[in-house]
């Protein structure tokens, strides 16, 4: 598998070393980006790609009596975003599906807000992949992708 394979979807020994990266590595951006999210305590908030779960902990931090989901749909990335936030998912607080962006299984209206962090660009059929990601949110609320 090319390198930039598995910074699409990560597998393997390979995807494990290339998910630690993507957590330091967008790193900056990702907290610069959150600096603009305002969240109630309480929020309910959806990280869409959420790679290796940096931002899912930053987000649980943000909205301290709040739900944070999480969809990727590398296997790899899904077992690292569990193992970085397991206390959270045992506290009910923290979920993560492995999944397409394109084709979600939330609720519709559930969250308050939805992010995707360098990601997008992977996404199959944007158009697709953002109606689903709004039909997730209730009317009103933003979401935001911060690209590199």
């Amino acid at each position: 598998m090319s390198f930039f394979e598995n910074t699409r979807k990560p597998v393997g020994l390979g995807g494990k070393l290339m998910v630690a990266m993507m957590n330091l590595g967008h790193s900056p951006v990702a907290r610069w980006g959150l600096r603009f999210l305002r969240l109630a305590p309480n929020a309910k908030v959806l990280d869409c790609g959420c790679g290796g779960g940096a931002n899912i902990k930053r987000l649980l931090k943000k909205c301290p009596h709040g739900v944070v989901k999480g969809v990727d749909y590398s296997p790899v990335s899904v077992e690292k975003t569990r193992k970085l936030n397991r206390i959270a998912i045992q506290e009910g607080r923290c979920a993560v599906l492995q999944g397409s962006v394109a084709d979600m299984v939330f609720e519709d209206s559930y969250f308050d807000a939805a992010t995707a962090f360098e990601t997008v660009y992977f996404w199959p059929d944007l158009p697709r992949c953002f109606r689903e990601v709004g039909s997730a949110q209730r009317c009103g609320v933003r979401g935001g992708e911060c690209p590199a």
